[in-house]
């Protein structure tokens, strides 16, 4: 994520900038010729249109305040990046705030400029990097998603990539590296955990890139990687909040109808080889904390078929980590007592495969390896005895709540409208999320267990503190 310091501008600043720096809409496009409006049937609040270029918009109305969230969802990750230029879509990420310049050559915003620009008109924007996408945002006072649209098809096309910005960027970066992840054990231990894990797939690469890497980067790596996916037709806008649908299209077509369709280059092939065994990584360095980690490689829900499997790992997962009375906190902490604290995740959403994982700290002096079986014990159970109908209500509606609160963001809506979308799941296939999980049987939730809980398909890491020399 961008990190970025606050700057003030006079109101007749603004304006000129508006009217000038930024660039102009392209008024050349025929608006007569604008591509039909697809109201969904099942979530009428939302609508879907493309533009000639390939450029593809989701827009949903919500009326409750006059805000308007924009996101703008690049389909280029870690997982796509070639050893050597780890870490080069969230380098690119942090460029793309350094301003733009049009075709003449002439500045049209200055660095931090963008950002500047929806501060003083009351609005918050940053961006985000993962192994799967790379996202913009802004959130504005509605009447204002013009100024959005203008400042996201600039970049798009007009970013300028110079010396300067870059080598002082590059070591922001360095920076962020060593505070976030060299410097902090637990960190450390999850980059070489993953890489651990996955053998040949890009999931294996850190998001930020590794030190070496990040000192290599130069200048016309970050001009290929931009001009390679940074095209309208390799990505998705999500417009949520108090808009109207025809204006929000005649807008689009005004900003980012003149943008060409540009090829974009085709991505490395990604695959994961076939486990053969259980594997074991443990790793010493001196830290406060023991940590216990165990990963099962299984599948997305862009890598099934059918749903079910994930819809189900999903509701496993809530079983075992779903508050205070899922069985692993009531088990390992209160009353087996042997764990400071515990917890399950599954994740359906990436591109290309996934890991159900457990994660748990010791209590004092309780060796990881008690853990680990009072972990497996639990498996084991829910290998072999379907879990009962009251469990299954219970957990059907802590996870329909969690879903319903997150509409009362309007971020909460774009980042899974957005994500959904660029991943391949597609957003009307995760809307209807909530309605699948109260289909999964406890005869589902023995399946997936069965399935895919299994030791060859297991890594364990361990985290072994060691204690601190003297120096």
């Amino acid at each position: 994520m961008y990190q970025k310091t606050g700057i003030y501008t006079t109101a007749l600043m603004l304006l000129v900038l508006l009217n000038n720096a930024v660039a102009k809409p392209n008024l050349s496009i025929n608006l007569n010729a604008a591509p039909s409006i697809i109201q969904n049937q099942e979530f009428p609040n939302t609508y879907e249109f493309e533009l000639d270029n390939g450029l593809k918009f989701i827009v949903r109305k919500d009326n409750r305040a006059p805000v308007v969230t924009t996101m703008i969802w690049y389909k280029i990750g870690s997982v796509d990046e070639p050893r050597s230029l780890g870490g080069i879509s969230h380098m690119l990420e942090h460029m793309m705030f350094k301003g733009t310049r049009l075709a003449d050559g002439s500045l049209n915003l200055q660095p931090n400029e963008h950002s500047r620009l929806i501060s003083n008109f009351g609005g918050n924007d940053n961006a985000f990097t993962s192994r799967d996408y790379t996202a913009y945002f802004e959130t504005l006072p509605s009447e204002h998603l013009e100024l959005a649209f203008r400042l996201e098809s600039d970049r798009m096309q007009n970013l300028n990539l110079h010396d300067d910005d870059f080598l002082s960027e590059r070591q922001v970066v360095a920076e962020e590296r060593s505070l976030r992840t060299d410097s902090d054990p637990q960190a450390k231990f999850f980059e070489q955990f993953n890489a651990f894990i996955w053998n040949t797939s890009g999931y294996r690469n850190p998001v930020i890139g590794y030190a070496n890497e990040i000192q290599a980067y130069k200048l016309d790596d970050l001009r290929a990687w931009y001009t390679a996916y940074y095209a309208p037709n390799n990505a998705t806008v999500v417009v949520v909040g108090d808009v109207d649908v025809a204006k929000t299209l005649e807008l689009a077509q005004q900003y980012f109808g003149g943008l060409a369709r540009r090829e974009v280059k085709p991505l490395a092939l990604n695959f994961e080889i076939k486990q053969q065994g259980l594997k074991r990584m443990d790793f010493q360095i001196e830290a406060k904390t023991p940590l216990l980690v165990m990963s099962y490689k299984a599948p997305s829900i862009n890598t099934l078929d059918d749903p079910k499997d994930a819809d189900a790992l999903l509701m496993l997962a809530a079983i075992l980590d779903g508050g205070r009375s899922s069985r692993l906190s009531k088990s390992l902490v209160r009353e087996q007592k042997i764990a400071a604290s515990v917890s399950a995740n599954y994740d359906s959403s990436p591109r290309f495969g996934s890991t159900f994982s457990f994660y748990a700290i010791p209590s004092n002096n309780v060796d990881l390896t008690v853990i680990e079986n009072a972990i497996l014990a639990e498996i084991d159970k829910l290998k072999k005895i379907p879990v009962s109908t009251d469990e299954l209500k219970r957990i059907n509606a802590q996870l329909r709540a969690v879903m319903v609160y997150q509409q009362d963001s309007l971020m909460s809506q774009a980042s899974m409208l957005g994500a959904a979308q660029t991943t391949g799941e597609g957003w009307v296939k995760r809307e209807k999320m909530i309605q699948r999980l109260s289909q999964i049987s406890a005869d589902d939730i023995l399946n997936v267990a069965q399935k895919y809980l299994i030791d060859t398909s297991l890594s364990i890491g361990t985290l072994t503190p060691l204690k601190a020399q003297l120096k």
